[in-house]
């Protein structure tokens, strides 16, 4: 298979890349064979097709799997909970901290992302869907 790779250098680079737009999570997606990627790419992870396109995910999804960590890291007091939240509309898989009230989280329950204040670590978590968007569980 011969693949043109050029189109991917015009591609910003990696940290220049928006990873969000201030309400959902910004990745790529393949033109020709769909695959999704976040952060995004500048070439597809599944086809090797240069340049996907920028897209704007859904900022709901459904958390697959999770589990709590008890070693605190810079920025995040222990212990706090980790998942993996697949994001509705055809969106990728995406690795985040899930906060909840009195840590009532669980896999397969609805959630949706929470963009961060600038500067402010981490840059991105997800609540469950009913929960109001001011909360921030877990800080």
């Amino acid at each position: 298979m011969s693949v043109d790779l050029d189109a991917a250098l015009t591609v910003p680079r990696t940290a220049e890349r928006p990873r969000d737009d201030g309400r959902a999570l910004v990745g790529s997606r393949c033109g020709r064979c769909g695959a999704v990627s976040f952060p995004a790419r500048a070439v597809c992870h599944a086809c090797a097709t240069a340049g996907p396109a920028q897209e704007v995910f859904a900022p709901t999804g459904v958390l697959i799997t999770c589990t709590t960590v008890h070693v605190a890291r810079p920025g995040l007091q222990a212990p706090y909970t980790l998942g993996q939240v697949v994001l509705d509309d055809a969106g990728p898989m995406v690795f985040g901290q899930v906060r909840a009230p009195d840590g009532g989280v669980r896999a397969g329950m609805p959630v949706r992302v929470v963009i961060a204040a600038p500067g402010e670590t981490p840059r991105y978590w997800f609540v469950p869907q009913d929960e109001p968007a001011s909360h921030r569980f877990g800080r």
